[in-house]
């Protein structure tokens, strides 16, 4: 198996068929697709349940009460199967090609992290020959996140569980931790549609002010795993703290 699919969902009724058929329609077919519900209350059981009827996928559904997305993503790591774990979120969407390019460039260039780009767009993105592969170091991390979730590839034997403490840049503390001994790529391309804009205010998010509390307590946390970076705390503190006030002087 090369990939595990994992799809956190939350009352996802009306988005989870469009994720789950994205998936479907890969031009890569060796996955598996992990549903993880965290303790939904409206009709997502049965649009799943219908889903694979439907179609003959080599699926895993797992029902939890409601703990956070970054719970329900750590259940799905710990039943994955395959070499690498693939994060999709049950409102967005792949390009058709997604893991056959990710899975091309991940065994030519060996690479074990890799994130790639978004698209907004609802209309099908067209891909170009032509793309770029940076390298992202831990300095750039720091002030930026560098990836959507589900656009993140993690081989299974690199991937380390996410903070269930934090419901907000629990995904770029992550990263952010795994960059210290592992080398992390990023790809010029928008492999993945978001059903909302980052930011907006259907998702986690969308609370900016929560944002920046969670990304302070990253910050705060840094020394547990960096101790050269103890000394730089205060000053990343204040660079987050700027941004906010950035934000609402705009």
């Amino acid at each position: 198996m090369t990939f595990s699919v994992i799809i956190p969902t939350y009352n996802s009724q009306n988005t989870i068929l469009r994720a789950l058929d994205s998936v479907l329609y890969q031009t890569f077919k060796d996955y598996e697709v992990i549903v993880v519900d965290d303790g939904s209350s409206d009709d997502t059981k049965s649009v799943v349940e219908e889903f694979l009827q439907d179609n003959e996928v080599d699926f895993k559904y797992i029902v939890q009460k409601n703990s956070g997305p970054s719970s329900a993503r750590n259940r799905g790591i710990k039943n994955a199967s395959g070499k690498y774990i693939a994060f999709l979120d049950s409102d967005d969407i792949w390009h058709p090609q997604k893991l056959e390019i990710v899975n091309n460039i991940l065994q030519d260039k060996n690479i074990d992290i890799i994130g790639h780009g978004f698209s907004l767009d609802r209309e099908p993105v067209k891909l170009t020959d032509q793309y770029k592969l940076k390298k992202i170091h831990f300095i750039d991390l720091l002030f930026k996140n560098f990836a959507v979730t589900p656009s993140i590839v993690v081989k299974k034997e690199k991937m380390i569980l996410f903070d269930e403490k934090m419901r907000y840049a629990e995904d770029h503390d992550l990263w952010l931790k795994m960059s210290t001994d592992n080398a992390i790529y990023f790809l010029d391309l928008p492999l993945v549609t978001l059903g909302r804009e980052l930011m907006s205010k259907g998702g986690l998010s969308g609370n900016r002010l929560n944002m920046r509390v969670g990304e302070m307590r990253m910050y705060l946390g840094i020394g547990k795993y960096k101790k050269s970076m103890i000394i730089f705390i205060p000053f990343l503190l204040v660079f987050s703290f700027m941004k906010h006030i950035r934000f609402l002087l705009k």
